[in-house]
């Protein structure tokens, strides 16, 4: 089952928190959070029954729910403002990821939770076991410097690796090949368009056409069209309002108690 497709008309619900609209929105939102000063961080799961409780716990000792003057007043007085996101678990229908981020100061947070630097390339802040944000170098032709952005972690690159070749070097009916490679290169095609993943995209893409050559007299079936990349164009930047924590609690419920075929 699938939680990440909200629906387009839901009733919005009362509590505070907001939730993204999609996976892409909340992997931007992430990094936007940090890149903005907020790279103490740490995460985990929650079900999604006791996702309002949690939520609201946290804002009573973190002050989570502060608006834009109380956060500017804290970091006056030198404390840490602090944030959290949730987003359904992708394997696990009933329990939501959950990320809580914090800026430098001083304050219960980094009393009370073991916070990573996600600056440090050891602690970088990660969705699950598939990606992780980490700055890269801007070519020179478009003002240098450095940025932030997601990429595919290494186990999760080797698996695409491994995936890739495998299905470039299949030899058999010429047909059934081409479906293999091209449902390969369909799904990789659709991870999110960030620019880390989009070097990773284009480097197993290279390695799809080396290992096809190498194995296939026939041409290369791979599109030539360019690799998508996120911009100002894209949904996750023009969304409604988003979904508020207990409304998406209260449907996720109702979608557990559908007969599977109907989700």
């Amino acid at each position: 089952m699938s939680v990440t497709a909200f629906p387009l008309l839901m009733p919005k619900g009362a509590h505070f928190l907001r939730i993204p609209a999609s996976k892409t929105a909340c992997l931007r939102v992430l990094l936007e959070t940090l890149q903005r000063g907020s790279y103490c961080w740490c995460s985990g799961c929650v079900p999604a029954a006791k996702a309002v409780a949690f939520a609201d716990k946290l804002a009573t000792r973190y002050a989570i729910d502060a608006n834009a003057n109380r956060r500017a007043y804290r970091k006056r007085q030198g404390l840490a403002n602090s944030t959290l996101l949730l987003f359904p678990h992708e394997t696990q229908p009933t329990h939501l990821r959950w990320w809580l981020l914090a800026t430098p100061g001083a304050g219960a947070v980094h009393e009370q939770e073991k916070l990573l630097d996600g600056r440090s390339p050891r602690q970088r802040l990660s969705w699950g076991a598939q990606y992780e944000l980490t700055q890269l170098q801007k070519a020179a032709r478009v003002g240098g410097g450095r940025h932030w952005t997601w990429r595919l972690q290494t186990r999760a690159y080797q698996e695409w690796q491994a995936s890739v070749q495998e299905a470039a070097r299949a030899t058999g009916e010429a047909q059934h090949d081409r479906q293999r490679l091209m449902a390969c290169l369909t799904a990789l095609r659709r991870l999110p368009g960030y620019h880390g993943i989009r070097v990773q995209q284009q480097a197993l893409l290279a390695l799809a056409q080396e290992e096809w050559g190498r194995h296939h007299r026939a041409p290369f079936p791979g599109s030539s069209e360019r690799l998508p990349y996120l911009d100002k164009r894209f949904r996750c930047y023009h969304t409604p309002e988003p979904l508020r924590l207990d409304g998406l609690v209260a449907w996720m419920q109702r979608l557990e108690t559908l007969p599977h075929a109907a989700r």
